[in-house]
């Protein structure tokens, strides 16, 4: 009786040890899976971070500064003229240009007039 009681009591002394390891294991290997999600998304900030330094070294060279007070302000250079075309002879122009465009048949039609013409 005592040799059973004996053996019961490892029994259950190894399941418990049994049974806190792994919760450590999936613990450890969580653990893991953010460590490597914390370094992909370390990865995709630099990157970011990259990016935005050349964009702003483009942003501050004096071409880019030169192209924008052109475009947006309508400033230039000594010796320049600054044309400013009004809008309804802008949309005029644009509507004569889209309507020279040649029509587009159905394809059935185009073929037709490729073999047949």
């Amino acid at each position: 009786m005592l040799k059973k009681l004996i053996y019961g009591v490892v029994i259950i002394i190894v399941l418990v040890i049994a049974y806190n390891l792994l919760i450590q294991i999936t613990q450890a290997i969580k653990s893991g899976e953010r460590l490597s999600e914390a370094t992909e998304q370390l990865y995709k900030l630099q990157a970011k971070n990259k990016e935005l330094k050349n964009k702003l070294s483009q942003i501050q060279s004096p071409d880019f500064i030169e192209q924008q007070a052109r475009d947006k302000l309508g400033l230039s250079k000594k010796g320049e003229t600054v044309v400013i075309i009004p809008e309804d002879k802008l949309k005029l122009i644009m509507e004569a240009s889209t309507s020279a465009q040649t029509p587009r048949f159905p394809n059935w039609q185009g073929w037709w007039r490729v073999f047949f013409r």
